[in-house]
C-alpha cells in the first residue's frame, strides 16, 4: 500500500508540466496523531492554481512511529492523504497561506488489528520563504479532525518543514 501511494504521488507530480504558479513540495515533520502517538513523517504535495488567489492542493505523507517493548521494536505506520484548497497571500520574500480540505488517513501497525481508515477535515497555515528564484522553504502547521472506529473522534496536529519548487 505504501509503495502504491508513493508511486501515484510521484506519477501525478511528474506527469504535469510546471508553470510559475504551480508548486511541487517535499518535506518532513511530525504528526501527533490522535494526541496519543507521535509519528515522524515525510511527504510530497502538488499545488496548482484554480483561479486568482485560490489553489488546488493534493498530496500524501508517510509516517512511522516505533516503540521498543521487551527487546522487540514495534512499528506503526500512518499515511495521511490530502485534497483541499489553499488561499495564498503572496509577498516579496515571505508569503503565507491558509488551507482547508479533506484528509483520509490510513493507519497500520502492530498496535492496530488490520488497517484503520479515518477521514475528516483539516485546516493549515503555512509560511513560505523565497530563498531562490525557483525554490522556497516552507513551515506548515496543520490541525485535523478525523472520524472513524473505534473511538470515532480523533484530533491531531502536524508540523512540517520542507522545500517547494
Amino acid at each position: 500500500m505504501r509503495k502504491i501511494c508513493t508511486i501515484l504521488v510521484l506519477l501525478c507530480t511528474a506527469a504535469v508540466p510546471l508553470t510559475a504558479e504551480e508548486l511541487v513540495s517535499g518535506g518532513f515533520g511530525i504528526n501527533y496523531y490522535g494526541y496519543e502517538e507521535l509519528y515522524l513523517t515525510t511527504g510530497l504535495s502538488y499545488q496548482v492554481p484554480l483561479e486568482e488567489a485560490m489553489d488546488l492542493a493534493f498530496g500524501a505523507d508517510f509516517g512511522v512511529s516505533t516503540e521498543q517493548t521487551g527487546g522487540e521494536i514495534r512499528a506503526n505506520f500512518l499515511i495521511p492523504l490530502h485534497l483541499g484548497l489553499n488561499f495564498p497571500f503572496p509577498g516579496q520574500t515571505v508569503s503565507y497561506s491558509f488551507g482547508t480540505g479533506i484528509s483520509p488517513n490510513i493507519n497500520y501497525g502492530d498496535d492496530i488489528s488490520g488497517v484503520a481508515l479515518r477521514m475528516g477535515p483539516y485546516v493549515h497555515g503555512l509560511l513560505r520563504f523565497q530563498v531562490h528564484p525557483v525554490m522556497s522553504i516552507f513551515l506548515r502547521f496543520e490541525q485535523n479532525l478525523l472520524f472513524g472506529p473505534p473511538r470515532w473522534i480523533y484530533t491531531g496536529s502536524n508540523l512540517a518543514l520542507g522545500i517547494s519548487f
